[in-house]
């Protein structure tokens, strides 16, 4: 992240907390947590903190595969069909086929031995929108870095990409916020606040549930979607976690955190 960039992400932040705080004010799910920051804001804004270190991953990773025998492959396979869309279709498909992806992998995280990894994002027992940043580097690394490479290798622009990215961070941003919301009946078309939460549930059953990042059609399509209608699941996090940063960086590591 270039100077240039810093302040704006800054101001970015600073509304996030005064407008998911305000919105948390009116239309709480849990009336009774935190509502402009949770007890743990000081660990999520340290994995935000080292986002930064990580955040050209996806970039670098994007050149090499360009300069790759990859890059040759998509040429042949659809990357020329890909690059002439116009921005609003390319945009349109990045985000399905991303979601897709990441649905995919997300379950994957859930399945031993990577869970380990996954467990840090579930270890907050006060789901906020700052709990979106509290990713461990390999999983986001995995997740969304690696996503981001293929996608500049299969012939996506960089303008798409720069759209995308702000879809992306404001939805990972509100299924996390501490608010009261279902969306309705588009419930089966977007990720809801309501949603995403039974995914945080501390009942493992539930964690195993609500995988997708934006269209719960694929939880609905393979069978893992659950959200009952009037109710709100009662605790969050995940067992054996540590609580500090440096502590979570090393769990996966442990050799009895993949027991």
């Amino acid at each position: 992240m270039t100077p240039s960039q810093i302040i704006p992400a800054i101001v970015l932040i600073a509304l996030c907390f005064g407008v998911f705080g305000a919105l948390a004010k009116l239309s709480p799910c849990d009336a009774h947590r935190p509502v402009f920051a949770s007890r743990a804001i000081g660990l999520d804004m340290g994995y935000c903190l080292l986002g930064v270190a990580y955040a050209a991953a996806g970039p670098i990773a994007g050149a090499a595969l360009a300069a790759s025998p990859l890059a040759g492959l998509a040429d042949r396979i659809g990357r020329p069909a890909i690059r002439d869309l116009p921005l609003g279709a390319q945009l349109a498909a990045l985000l399905v086929v991303t979601d897709f992806a990441q649905y995919w992998l997300h379950r994957a995280f859930h399945a031993r031995p990577f869970w380990p990894i996954h467990a840090i994002h579930h270890s907050a027992r006060d789901v906020n929108w700052t709990t979106t940043f509290r990713t461990h580097p390999i999983n986001y690394l995995v997740q969304n870095a690696a996503l981001g490479a293929l996608a500049r290798t299969a012939g996506f622009s960089e303008t798409c990409l720069l759209f995308a990215a702000p879809v992306f961070f404001f939805s990972g941003a509100i299924t996390h916020a501490n608010l009261s919301w279902t969306f309705g009946p588009f419930r089966y078309v977007l990720a809801s606040p309501v949603f995403h939460r039974w995914h945080h549930a501390a009942d493992p059953a539930c964690q195993n549930r609500n995988f997708a990042p934006m269209l719960p059609v694929w939880d609905l399509m393979f069978g893992t979607f659950h959200m009952p209608r009037g109710e709100r699941p009662g605790r969050y996090g995940a067992t054996g976690v540590p609580d500090g940063l440096l502590g979570q960086l090393a769990h996966p590591f442990r050799p009895d955190a993949a027991a």
